[in-house]
């Protein structure tokens, strides 16, 4: 049996117990209930699961990861027709059950998983056994055991789960290479949180046609990219255009509620804007209490709750250190330096160096964006204002940032994309993105509720090249620039 770990037999029982009644009650052939809207994400994941490797998920708390592993699992029992029994399932952050262990916790479940449940050696199962370990940071020495776990049988399959990014991925990385797949999971994109918001309410957008539009456009754009001209790109664009115009107030409604509420899918689908307020802070809170206190060792929770507040007025704005510090006094700049790179780790935002013309650009003051709206929103107080134009264009570049990283994502074939920001005396670029792929810089200029005139920055930079300025909803092509509106920007990352 797989590494056998001595128990008592009270201490077995009490904790097949938990895993029966709490965590794997399709054991007892009860049903899964999930929600039923599932992400794009989704289908992804199930067809990795056909592969001996193991997935490392991770991402933001609350986004979705736990609700995602369930939907997966009632996908093997009730389409695939994986026996309940060769499913198992466990949240290492269970206080219950860490109190009931007394060695590592992974090894005392699996082995009485194995012993009580499943009825045969993990080392020698002859079918797929399918084991999903939720917040998986809580246990010592996880990726190791994984490592174990795969080398001594292909038909084990795994999907690890948690909140802190990077200790868990440098783990991964580290222990599982080549045995694992790592994926990051964000808040909804647009297209995703306007499917949620359709599935529980009134709405005239259909969110199946927005997504064939969205996956159509795409494979249009990167068919663009090859060519260097966006003439044909242009041509379907003005199709759908034409197709989504009698929804446009809707579409616009959407774009302001993404605006204010972001894509956490809890706050999609919450109506009042004093409980998103609420959810959002408490997600903020936990990011420090739960992930950066323990997992960074971080202690001085005042300096990392008021940066976090900076960090978020900020968003879309340049960088500079010693300005943060005359606000944070009795912190210095390395602490500041080192706060922000852990909030970056945990996918809460990010940072954008000045171009330079080299590959990674200059780390002197660079712009910083939050990587949801809402969460930034909620960090300012501010979730349930009226958004004035300025703000828009401050909420217009954080959304079209968190989306083009997802864009060029997919367009650097699953490679992080390097992009940055120029700023010079004749005027700014918002994005230049690398895509290697395409041997091209891809200027990006958000021109949401702004005067399109005043672009001389852009133009300069740009020269010969491509670019895209994406506006509130203007949609033409002049030369070699292409003006997108934000929705079709959106749909398609």
């Amino acid at each position: 049996m797989y590494n056998v770990v001595w128990m008592d037999v009270e201490t077995e029982k009490s904790i097949l117990v938990l895993l029966t009644n709490r965590f794997n009650k399709w054991w007892n052939n009860q049903n899964v209930f999930v929600p039923e809207f599932r992400r794009r994400d989704f289908k992804y994941l199930v067809k990795k699961l056909e592969e001996p490797k193991a997935i490392t998920l991770i991402g933001p708390r609350q986004v979705g990861k736990t609700t995602v592993v369930m939907q997966i699992i009632r996908e093997l029992i009730e389409q695939k027709k994986v026996p309940p029994k060769r499913i198992f399932y466990v949240q290492f952050d269970d206080v219950e059950l860490r109190v009931l262990s007394k060695n590592n916790l992974l090894l005392d479940v699996l082995s009485i998983y194995q012993k009580y449940v499943l009825l045969e050696d993990l080392n020698l199962v002859n079918s797929e056994v399918y084991l999903f370990f939720d917040e998986v940071q809580r246990v010592d020495d996880w990726a190791e055991h994984v490592k174990a776990l795969l080398a001594v049988n292909s038909n084990i399959r795994v999907l690890a789960t948690g909140s802190a990014g990077f200790s868990i991925s440098q783990k991964s990385k580290e222990t599982l290479p080549g045995r694992q797949e790592l994926f990051a999971m964000f808040p909804l994109k647009f297209i995703d949180a306007v499917a949620l918001y359709c599935s529980k309410n009134a709405c005239s957008l259909n969110a199946n046609l927005l997504s064939v539009a969205g996956y159509e456009l795409r494979a249009g754009f990167e068919a663009a990219l090859a060519k260097k001209s966006f003439k044909e790109f242009f041509e379907s664009c003005k199709k759908k255009y034409l197709d989504f115009a009698p929804n446009e107030a809707e579409m616009n409604a959407a774009i302001t509620r993404y605006f204010s509420k972001g894509g956490y899918p809890e706050i999609v689908i919450t109506d009042d804007p004093s409980s998103c307020q609420k959810l959002l802070k408490s997600y903020a809170n936990d990011v420090i209490v739960k992930d950066l206190m323990p997992w960074f060792r971080i202690r001085d929770f005042p300096t990392a709750e008021k940066l976090l507040f900076l960090l978020a007025s900020l968003s879309g704005a340049q960088m500079n250190v010693t300005e943060l510090l005359k606000r944070l006094p009795g912190a210095n700049a390395q602490t500041i330096n080192k706060y922000i790179s852990y909030f970056e780790s945990l996918s809460i935002m990010g940072k954008v160096p000045v171009y330079t013309g080299s590959k990674l650009g200059s780390s002197k003051h660079p712009k910083t964006y939050f990587l949801d709206a809402g969460l930034r929103n909620a960090i300012l107080g501010v979730i349930d204002a009226p958004i004035q134009d300025i703000e828009k264009g401050h909420l217009a570049e954080t959304v079209a940032y968190d989306h083009l990283l997802r864009l060029a994502y997919k367009l650097n074939s699953s490679s992080r994309a390097s992009i940055s920001c120029v700023n010079q005396k004749k005027g700014e670029v918002d994005f230049v993105v690398e895509l290697p792929r395409y041997a091209m810089k891809l200027p990006i200029e958000i021109k949401f509720r702004k005067n399109t005139a005043n672009l001389k920055g852009f133009y300069e930079f740009t020269g010969t090249r491509m670019g895209i300025i994406i506006t509130e909803n203007q949609l033409d092509l002049k030369g070699n620039v292409l003006f997108l509106p934000m929705w079709m920007f959106l749909i398609m990352c």
